[in-house]
């Protein structure tokens, strides 16, 4: 859902959104308990050290993408970024989220909201988006990442951005499955903030190649 190069520099400045005081704190203890350095997590993430020194010092917020390769660098599922009792996906496992209950995470285009976030290693990761950004004149930033998505528009109007199509123009109860690996991105252009279900395929192939 959103770009990453390997030139990261600018990252920590365009990342911002509202911060969750404790996800720096899951972040570093995390990094800790396998007693990895700031560095080797970049090395391991493709991400800057001073980003995610920001990340754990609740500077920032990451995007979507970053919290990927965060979670690839610590060797970790995403669902352990926001919950450190995740339990692993078994035969016969289910998991409920209740409306408005599922973990948020903001970032400057998006605001997340993971659903059933109490369960690791899932094929797929439900999110309900509200999508933030507005035409602005010029394309938006395309970023990609490795997996499959599924986009169904809840309410709202959005132009999905990518580098092999022309944008695509999806108003409620429309819905876009594409590849990860394209360049994509969504741009809310009704009045009022769109909403999403966003569907992500869980990364298998590491973010950092």
């Amino acid at each position: 859902m959103a770009a990453v190069g390997r030139a990261h520099g600018q990252l920590a400045v365009r990342e911002s959104g509202k911060i969750d005081g404790s996800f720096g704190l899951r972040l570093r203890r995390l990094r800790l308990g396998q007693a990895l350095t700031m560095q080797q997590v970049a090395e391991r993430s493709g991400l800057a050290a001073s980003t995610i020194s920001k990340v754990e010092n609740n500077q920032i917020s990451p995007s979507y993408e970053n919290l990927l390769r965060l979670a690839d660098g610590l060797g970790v599922d995403v669902a352990e970024l926001f919950n450190q009792q995740s339990n692993a996906m078994a035969s016969g496992r289910r998991s409920v989220t209740r409306r408005g209950e599922g973990v948020k995470h903001d970032s400057p285009q998006y605001d997340y909201e993971m659903l059933c976030a109490d369960l690791s290693k899932k094929h797929f990761i439900p999110l309900i988006t509200v999508i933030k950004g507005r035409p602005t004149g010029t394309p938006p930033e395309l970023l990609r990442h490795a997996g499959e998505e599924f986009v169904y528009v809840l309410s709202g109007s959005v132009d999905v951005y990518t580098d092999q199509y022309k944008p695509l123009s999806l108003t409620s109860g429309d819905s876009c499955y594409f590849d990860s690996n394209m360049g994509h991105a969504l741009v809310s252009t009704s009045e009022e903030e769109a909403q999403v279900i966003w569907v992500c395929s869980r990364v298998t192939a590491p973010l950092s190649e």
